[in-house]
């Protein structure tokens, strides 16, 4: 059977989507990433916004449009939270994040008996199983195909921000141990991994080990890959955590730290538990450590106490953080959260002036901080090619194009000429 896999979401979804790609290959089926012509589609669902889980419910009539008669399988977290508003779209299978592993038992069935009352099947209530952590067990046999592999190391989140509600869909903190950890890094010979987690900064913790533990064991050992990491809490970066990154052969100074607001008032509204003064602490930290590293963000517009003087606080803290990039994320209210349930709330038209504001800070400082680097030179890892370019990024996450003719896969050293698309431009550097 073909089988189409369509993923929406975060980096963890589309870890467990091509996890499932693997164990339906080893079924025999033919499997395939992206929205393509095939006879059964798997949807991997987003619940972060409620424009995810719009989206997520819109993709059915896509599939539908792709083949009408086609089986239809959806996961993921839209579905864990709504699996009905799924079911009475007519798929045929659905699943959420704690017994996504039935997908692999659904197509098992398929072409053995009638299964027109699978859905009746409950889904079990221990989020927290170890044997669900990957969606099948072939999981732990990703190859490492891609110049750029993610390896899910933690899944769920004991952190209940007041506006997000993804704790409730993915259950509490989980790890995979130190071991397995190196195990999937070390089956890739070269290219770059990204550790990821729905909230890695918890990694380890409820099986006595840490991040900075796994950061020690990685060490030097993998000499020919490039290592980066997910999104972090702040709250992570300490100098012992930065001597343990520090030990790493070919780490990518990239760090990923969600701010959401930077207002201290807000923040404690969110469940944030820092304050603005504490995350910049730990900003210049890490530019002690590694100067150019880029640091990243995630900023929400329009959370329901964010004041016009609230608002004004977080532009003005991500211009004194200097990020080099920032994600921005209108407020999206998410039934069964402490935010929910405010009294107060921030109009739309208001929200949407204040993305765009943000979006525009964005531009500005993106460009600021990739200019640092004309005339200098770049180790790049080269993933793409189109139209004449190939494209792809830095150790601190610049996305750059060249016209010099390379092999995906290969990294090179690149010398920046300037601003170029959503990134820089620049050439081969044969002085070096």
């Amino acid at each position: 059977m073909k089988i189409s896999l369509v993923n929406l979401g975060c980096k963890v979804n589309d870890y467990e989507l091509r996890a499932l790609k693997t164990a339906l290959e080893e079924m025999g089926h033919e499997a395939e990433e992206g929205l393509e012509a095939a006879d059964a589609y798997v949807l991997n669902t987003c619940a972060v916004t409620g424009e995810a889980e719009r989206k997520s419910r819109q993709h059915i009539g896509k599939i539908k449009n792709k083949n009408p008669e086609a089986v239809i399988v959806v996961m993921g977290c839209a579905s864990e939270k709504d699996r009905q508003a799924f079911l009475d779209k007519g798929i045929s299978f659905a699943a959420g994040t704690s017994d996504r592993s039935k997908v692999i038992e659904f197509f098992s069935l398929l072409n053995e008996k009638n299964i027109t009352d699978y859905n009746g099947t409950e889904a079990s209530e221990d989020r927290e199983s170890k044997n669900d952590f990957h969606i099948p067990a072939a999981a732990d046999k990703l190859s490492g195909g891609k110049t750029r592999r993610y390896i899910k190391i933690q899944d769920g989140c004991d952190s209940f921000c007041s506006y997000c509600v993804i704790p409730s869909l993915r259950g509490r903190s989980r790890s995979r141990d130190i071991d397995g950890v190196l195990s999937e890094i070390g089956r890739g010979e070269s290219g770059e991994v990204v550790l990821i987690g729905i909230n890695l900064s918890e990694y380890g913790k409820d099986i006595g080990v840490s991040l900075n533990r796994l950061m020690e064991a990685v060490g030097d050992r993998y000499e020919s890959l490039r290592l980066r990491l997910g999104s972090l809490e702040a709250r992570v970066i300490d100098r012992s955590f930065l001597d343990a990154v520090k030990g790493l052969k070919r780490f990518c100074p990239h760090f990923h730290l969600s701010l959401q607001s930077g207002d201290d008032g807000v923040l404690s509204d969110m469940n944030r538990r820092y304050t603005a003064d504490c995350f910049l602490e730990r900003v210049e930290l890490i530019r002690e450590y590694y100067p150019d590293a880029a640091i990243t963000t995630d900023i929400i517009a329009g959370f329901p106490t964010e004041s016009a003087e609230a608002f004004g606080n977080t532009l003005s803290f991500a211009k004194s953080a200097a990020f080099a990039d920032i994600h921005v994320f209108p407020y999206s209210a998410r039934t069964g959260t402490a935010a929910a349930t405010l009294k107060t709330a921030v109009p739309d038209a208001v929200i949407k002036e204040r993305v765009k504001k943000l979006i525009g800070l964005k531009r500005e400082l993106k460009s600021a901080y990739i200019s640092r680097f004309i005339g200098k030179s770049l180790s790049v890892l080269f993933e793409t090619y189109w139209d004449g370019e190939y494209s792809g990024y830095s150790e601190n996450y610049i996305r750059i194009y060249t016209e010099a003719r390379l092999e995906c896969g290969t990294v090179s050293r690149i010398k920046i000429e300037g601003l170029y698309k959503d990134g820089a431009k620049g050439y081969v550097n044969a002085d070096l």
